[in-house]
Formats: structure tokens, C-alpha cells, sequence
């Protein structure tokens, strides 16, 4: 009985050992296939990276068990057709090579589940692209890439594609057959349109077509209900398709740099919208019901000729970050004062002259860029903005500032340049954590300048 147990307790610590040595060269990387011919059959893992080499040898084919293959930032210009041997390649990285196609045979590793090959000067696909049928996921970003194959539409397990910074000009029909799509990544490309085929992309969650010549967004995308980030940004769009209502989970959408002149209605039913950006286009006026947005925290409006803002936009109450830069704004609506989760607002280079009272109510704000507007005065309500820690206010009109100035203590850096200031009330003495003032370029005399040094001694002030 005893020799049993002692011949269980062998058997049980050779095993051990023997799975110790397995997992330890599983996990072990070759740096070169001579090294990894040695022991060939106990190669799991390659990597080439880095080295000054210009061609890999036919017989990394005798590396059957290799799983994951790495060749990045070398000089190698072809793929040896062996590889297509290499029946257990699971991840192939192939990044920042000078090659510019695979070989046909790399349609015979059924096994591959990701391929990288970005960053390179990759120029087109074999058609037995298609036969990867267990791909996963596919990268050719900054690459040469001018067009897809229709065999791209037999990857039907392939989850992620990107493909941004490349020289596409068009998509494949078949693209729709990837319905198990759920990230899309072409921006960065030279295409001008979409075929209605991508509306049958329904489980697609991220889809970027930003930096191309799309002039024209197809109906079809409003079948994508699945959709939560959405970027058109810097095409050509003129105005947007009606389906996109639809897009009822779309929390991020981008349409900044397009030539929209006017933002449709349904926009403002996407209510699950937490970030939004229509920069850079020509609007003048946003709908009425743009407050129904009121799960927004991010808005850019920069770079539009937008003049007023509705009343209703008092309603977006978590709104944080505001960007209304560049617009032709001439004042904000009394109800500006509800965005009471503002913590940051750039309104510079508009044609304010005036806060409204409602300002005060913005507690939570901490940063606010009014340059370049003309503004003589503000409300005595600017004293209530006391988590304000950056303030400028640079190449305005401004004449005095109210007492209540006094009240920002939490202000770090001030910026008053290009003013019309003669003084400085009292009150600037209880700003103990200023640190930055400007205030060059204004009216202020040497005895004015002389009593700011000694209101302000600790602060570092520039006249």
C-alpha cells in the first residue's frame, strides 16, 4: 500500500514538473528563427522586432506549433509563402514593415484570430483574405491600403476592423455581411460615400469615418441601432439623413467640421447623447428643443454663426464642458444660469457685452475664457463663481470691475490684458491664491501699479 501511495506521490511531482516545463516554454518568445529552429516543436511564440533584417528564411514553415508571430519596424519586403503553414497561428502583428502584400497562402491559417499589419506600406489584400473565417480582428491603419476585396465580406467572425489613415476610396457591398461587426475604424481616407450595404451592420457599437470626402450619408445607417460613438467629422456633409432619429443609444456623435447650416430637429431626440460635437460648420440657429439634451456633458458649438442660443438651453443641467468659441453670440439667455454642472466654458471671440445675472448660479464652474468680446463691465454676480480658478478675459472693452471681484478666492490665473483698466478694487487684496495676474497693456498709472504689487505681493504680475 505504501509503495502505491509513493508511486502516486512520483507520478503526481513528475507531472508537475513536466506541466512547469510546458508552461514556462509556452510562455517563452524566440528573437530570431535560427534560435527557434533548434527546438521547433516547442516554439509558441516569435517576435522579430527591431532588427536589421531584410528577409525571413522558407523554414520558419517547420515552426508548426507557433502561435503568435510578431515582425515589427524591420526592412523585410516579402512574406515567404511558408507561412501559410503555420496552421496554429492565432495572432500575427505585423507592424512598421516596408512589405506591401501578403501571399496568397495566408488565407490557409484558419486558426488566426488577429492580424496587424499597420503602419506599413501595405497596398492591397489577396483574395484569400476571405478564407481567415475565425479572424477576429483585423488592423492596416497608415497603410497604402486603396481598396477591399469582395472576399473581405467572408470574415463573418470579425468583430473590429481598422482601417483609418489609409487610401481608401470605396467600400465592397459585401462589407455588409459583417454583422458581427461591433468597431469600425475608417477615418482618415479618401472615400465619398458609403454603400447602403453598412446599414446591416446592426451590432456595430463604434463607427469613425472621420478626415474623408463623404458627401452624402446613406439611409441606411440608421438601421445601425446599436450604434454609441458616431463620427463624420471633417467631410463634406450639407445636412443629415432622417433615419438617424433611430440611433436612439448614440451617447458620442461628431459632425464637427462639415457644412452644415442647420441642425435638423430629430438631432435633439437622440437622448441618450452625452457628447456632441458640431464645431467648425455654419449654423446660425440651434432648435428650440435643444434643451430635450439633457444628458449632454460635453457640447462644442466652436467655430459656427450661431448669434443666440434658446431658452431651452438652460435645460442641459449636466452640461460640463461648453466650447462657444468663435460664434457670433451677442448675448446668453437668462436661463444660462441652470447649467449648474459647468465646469468649464470658452466663449471667446463672439460679440457679448453683457452677462446675464444668472451667471452666479454657476457654482461648479472653474475655468472661463471670455476673450476677445466687448465687454465694459460685468455684473456684480461674477463674485459668486467662487470655485473659478482661471479666469481671462483678454482684448475686451473693460473700464472697472465690480467689487465682488474680491469673492474668487479659489482664482489661480488671471488674465486682463488688452483692457481699459485704470484701477483695481480693494477687494483683489483678499485673492490669496492668485499666482498669475496680466494685466498688461490697460490705463493703470505708476501709483496704481505700485498699490496692486502691494494688494497682490505673492502673485507674479505682469503690466
Amino acid at each position: 500500500m505504501k509503495k502505491l501511495q509513493l508511486l502516486k506521490s512520483v507520478i503526481f511531482i513528475l507531472f508537475f514538473i513536466l506541466s512547469i516545463n510546458v508552461f514556462a516554454q509556452e510562455n517563452k518568445t524566440y528573437e530570431s528563427v535560427e534560435e527557434a529552429l533548434k527546438t521547433p516543436d516547442q516554439v509558441f511564440s516569435l517576435e522579430l522586432s527591431g532588427q536589421e533584417i531584410t528577409t525571413i528564411s522558407s523554414s520558419i514553415k517547420k515552426l508548426k506549433n507557433l502561435r503568435y508571430l510578431t515582425i515589427a519596424n524591420t526592412q523585410i519586403t516579402k512574406i515567404p509563402k511558408e507561412i501559410g503553414e503555420l496552421q496554429n497561428l492565432s495572432t500575427i502583428e505585423f507592424r512598421m514593415n516596408q512589405f506591401t502584400n501578403l501571399p496568397e497562402s495566408i488565407g490557409n491559417l484558419k486558426n488566426l484570430k488577429y492580424l496587424n499589419i499597420s503602419i506599413s506600406k501595405m497596398a492591397e489584400f489577396p483574395k484569400s483574405i476571405g478564407e481567415l473565417t475565425n479572424l477576429e480582428s483585423l488592423s492596416v491603419s497608415q497603410s497604402d491600403l486603396s481598396s477591399l476585396p469582395e472576399s473581405i465580406g467572408k470574415l463573418k467572425n470579425l468583430k473590429s476592423i481598422n482601417i483609418s489613415s489609409s487610401k481608401l476610396t470605396n467600400l465592397p457591398d459585401s462589407i455588409g455581411n459583417l454583422t458581427n461587426l461591433t468597431e469600425l475604424s475608417l477615418g482618415g481616407n479618401k472615400l465619398t460615400g458609403l454603400p447602403d450595404a453598412v446599414g446591416n451592420l446592426t451590432n456595430l457599437k463604434t463607427f469613425f469615418l472621420n478626415d474623408n470626402q463623404i458627401t452624402n450619408v446613406p439611409k441606411s445607417v440608421g438601421n445601425l441601432i446599436n450604434l454609441t460613438k458616431l463620427s463624420f467629422s471633417l467631410n463634406q456633409l450639407i445636412n443629415l439623413p432622417e433615419s438617424l432619429s433611430k440611433l436612439t443609444n448614440l451617447q458620442s456623435f461628431d459632425v464637427s467640421g462639415n457644412k452644415l447650416k442647420s441642425l435638423p430637429e430629430f438631432i435633439t431626440s437622440l437622448l441618450a447623447l452625452n457628447e456632441l460635437n458640431i464645431s467648425a460648420n455654419q449654423l446660425i440657429i440651434l432648435p428650440e428643443s435643444f434643451g430635450n439634451l439633457n444628458n449632454l456633458y460635453s457640447l462644442n458649438l466652436y467655430g459656427n454663426q450661431l448669434e443666440l442660443l434658446p431658452e431651452s438651453f438652460g435645460n442641459l443641467s449636466n452640461l460640463e464642458e461648453l466650447y462657444l468659441t468663435s460664434n457670433q453670440l451677442k448675448k446668453l439667455p437668462e436661463s444660462f444660469g441652470n447649467l449648474i454642472s459647468l465646469s468649464m466654458l470658452y466663449a471667446q471671440k463672439n460679440q457679448l457685452s453683457s452677462l446675464p445675472e444668472s451667471i452666479g448660479k454657476l457654482n461648479n464652474l472653474t475655468f472661463l475664457n471670455l476673450n476677445n468680446n466687448l465687454f465694459e463691465n460685468l455684473p456684480d454676480a461674477i463674485g459668486n463663481l467662487t470655485s473659478l480658478n482661471s479666469l481671462t478675459m483678454e482684448d475686451n472693452q473693460l473700464v472697472n470691475l465690480p467689487n465682488s471681484f474680491g469673492n474668487l478666492t479659489n482664482l489661480n490665473s488671471l488674465s486682463l490684458e488688452g483692457n481699459q483698466l485704470s484701477s483695481l478694487p480693494k477687494s483683489f487684496s483678499k485673492l490669496t491664491n492668485l499666482y498669475n495676474l496680466n494685466i498688461s497693456d490697460n490705463q493703470l498709472n505708476e501709483l496704481e501699479i505700485e498699490q496692486i504689487k502691494e494688494l497682490l505681493p505673492n502673485c507674479d504680475t505682469y503690466f
